[in-house]
This record gives C-alpha cells, sequence and structure tokens, in this order.
C-alpha cells in the first residue's frame, strides 16, 4: 500500500529547505547592515582630522583600494615637495597654521599598483598627539579589528587584507605620529 503522505514528503522537505535558506540570507544581511552601521557610526565619531584624512569609512583608506592602478588615483591636494621613488605624495594642511599637518604617501609596485598608504602627522602641540592616537585607534578597531599595543605602536593584524601600524613618532620638536596601511599578499 502506497502512503499519500509520501508523495508530499518531497515538496515539503524543498519548502523546508528553501524557507532555511531565505532566513540565514536574511540574518546575514542584518548583520552587515549592523556592521556597516557601527563603521559608519565610529567613523562619525572619530574626531575632524581623522575624517579629513581617511576621507569616508569606504574601501582601505582615503577612497583607495588595494592594486588600484596609481593613474585612477584621484586625490585632490595639493602634491607634496618631496616625491617618493614610486608612488605619490600629498600634503594636507589643518589649518593656516602650517604646523598641523599631513604628508600622506601612495607607494606603488612594479605594476604601478597601491600596496602602501602612509600618513605623516605633524601637530604643533605635544598635547594633541594622544588624543590623535585614540581617535584614530577607536575608528581603527571599529573598521580591521582588535589592535595590539606594543610600546609606542599600535598594530592592526586581524584584517586579511591590510596590517596597520601606528606609532608616536614625536620629538621634542615635531610631535606627531606616523600610520603605515599595507596590502597583505
Amino acid at each position: 500500500m502506497k502512503n499519500p503522505l509520501n508523495k508530499l514528503i518531497v515538496p515539503l522537505m524543498a519548502l523546508f529547505v528553501f524557507l532555511n535558506s531565505c532566513n540565514q540570507d536574511k540574518q546575514n544581511e542584518n548583520k552587515e547592515t549592523a556592521k556597516n552601521e557601527k563603521l559608519v557610526s565610529a567613523w562619525e565619531d572619530s574626531g575632524e582630522w581623522v575624517q579629513k584624512l581617511s576621507l569616508s569609512p569606504d574601501k582601505v583608506i582615503r577612497n583607495a583600494t588595494w592594486g588600484q592602478d596609481m593613474m585612477s588615483l584621484k586625490d585632490t591636494l595639493e602634491l607634496a615637495e618631496t616625491q617618493p621613488e614610486k608612488g605619490k605624495s600629498y600634503t594636507l594642511y589643518f589649518d593656516d597654521t602650517d604646523l598641523n599637518f599631513s604628508d600622506i604617501t601612495y607607494v606603488a609596485n612594479e605594476e604601478n599598483k597601491i600596496e602602501e598608504i602612509n600618513f605623516d602627522i605633524f601637530v604643533d602641540s605635544a598635547d594633541d598627539v594622544q588624543p590623535l592616537i585614540d581617535q584614530w585607534k577607536g575608528y581603527l578597531d571599529v573598521k580591521f579589528g582588535p589592535s595590539e599595543v606594543k610600546g609606542k605602536s599600535i598594530l592592526w593584524t586581524k584584517n586579511n587584507n591590510t596590517r596597520i601600524l601606528l606609532e608616536n613618532v614625536s620629538t621634542p620638536k615635531d610631535p606627531g605620529i606616523k600610520i603605515s596601511f599595507k596590502a597583505v599578499h
């Protein structure tokens, strides 16, 4: 004797699998949305200088991506006085004093693709260094995962594509920090 329920088992199983898959997709979408909202919030809370330097929470930093062709770089800042052998360097002034500024250097590989972005940030007062470090750390911890503090350096190594080193490079005459973003191959 054939049971009429046997004919319903296959379609019911297929429906169950389909609904479960849709539920998983919705959960993943909700997690991604929450993560993006947290990142945007951290960027908005990071302070004026971090926002001016990073431009947005999109892409790696300054709307650039690893492997992007240097020719496609669309930075509107003025070129720095000294230029690297491979890449381009720009200067961003935070005010009219010429004491608060950052040199931003895009380093290219042999194929002229971006593989490193460095910020040399100089501030007028040594009192401005630690708050700036704290603002960067708060933002980068959300964007790239938890950091490790090693002496005067902070490292981000959890992200599969990017390694970051933030250092307090202050001298008595020139207070400031250096941040290096490097592609992981």
